[in-house]
């Protein structure tokens, strides 16, 4: 039987590719349990620099299985429902939780569970023409793994809105000028592309990376002040590394650092 999701490391890039391309890669129980396993293995993974999250065929993801609710619902199973959402919001949180930085490589539609899979991404590019939004309101569906609350910090709230009360799809150059994806490239060229950004960040130190990400990341949901304090103490912490001092010797002696996340 085909795995759901495979793991592919290289260059300290490690890239996790949703497979179940025919059915354009729904978020079943069974994937994601999959995906939760291996979210805990790359943490744990000091070769991983980056993750990068992508979908095989042509979807990234269509979204959560509606074939295992009904399943469920046909069994009079409400609460195998409701456990299998908390499951798969505990694992979006996960992702979007990884001390290295993670970036979406979309490929393909991405709607519902496959927008909330993005909003818990660091960085996003894009394949033109892609079409991406929240859609489960076409189908008298909640969203259940961060999507009612992830898109209004990543997504304008009138943006943010609109998608999530139509159920609608837009574009990911719409998506680009709203905020949510950084870049979007020809599809041809799309792993080109997402293989530069992911081997940039690789280079860099992985524990200033996991330092900076945490702080970013607090700060969207502190204060001015509070965010600050978390910031200079992330600086103390990191000052004592070997990362700190190869990066200040290797300007010193105008060479590129060697970092080793220690």
């Amino acid at each position: 039987m085909t795995a759901p999701v495979l793991v592919d490391h290289r260059g300290g890039v490690s890239w996790i590719t949703l497979n179940r391309p025919a059915q354009l890669n729904p978020l079943s129980l069974g994937l994601m349990t999959e995906l939760s396993d291996m979210l805990d293995d790359v943490a744990k993974d000091p070769s991983c620099r980056v993750v990068v999250v992508t979908g095989a065929g042509r979807a990234f993801s269509a979204g959560g299985d509606l074939d295992d609710f009904r399943g469920s619902l046909d069994a009079g199973r409400h609460d195998l429902v409701t456990d299998s959402i908390a499951f798969a919001s505990a694992t979006l949180t996960k992702l979007e939780r990884l001390p290295q930085p993670v970036i979406a490589a979309v490929n393909g539609i991405a709607v519902a569970g496959g927008l909330e899979m993005i909003l818990c991404c660091d960085l996003v590019v894009a394949a033109a023409g892609t079409r991406i939004g929240d859609g489960h309101l076409r189908y008298g569906v909640l969203p259940g793994g961060g999507g009612a609350v992830r898109s209004m910090h990543r997504l304008p709230p009138a943006a943010a809105k609109e998608l999530l009360l139509t159920g609608g799809l837009t574009t990911a150059e719409q998506m680009h000028a709203w905020g949510l994806v950084n870049r979007v490239v020809p599809g041809p060229e799309l792993v080109a592309a997402v293989e530069e950004l992911a081997g940039r960040l690789a280079r860099l130190s992985p524990l200033a990376l996991a330092h900076v990400k945490r702080v970013a990341n607090a700060a969207l949901d502190r204060c001015v002040d509070d965010a600050l304090v978390l910031e200079q103490e992330a600086f103390g912490e990191y000052v004592r590394s070997h990362d700190f001092r190869e990066g200040v010797t290797a300007f010193a002696e105008k060479r590129e650092p060697v970092f080793r996340g220690e």
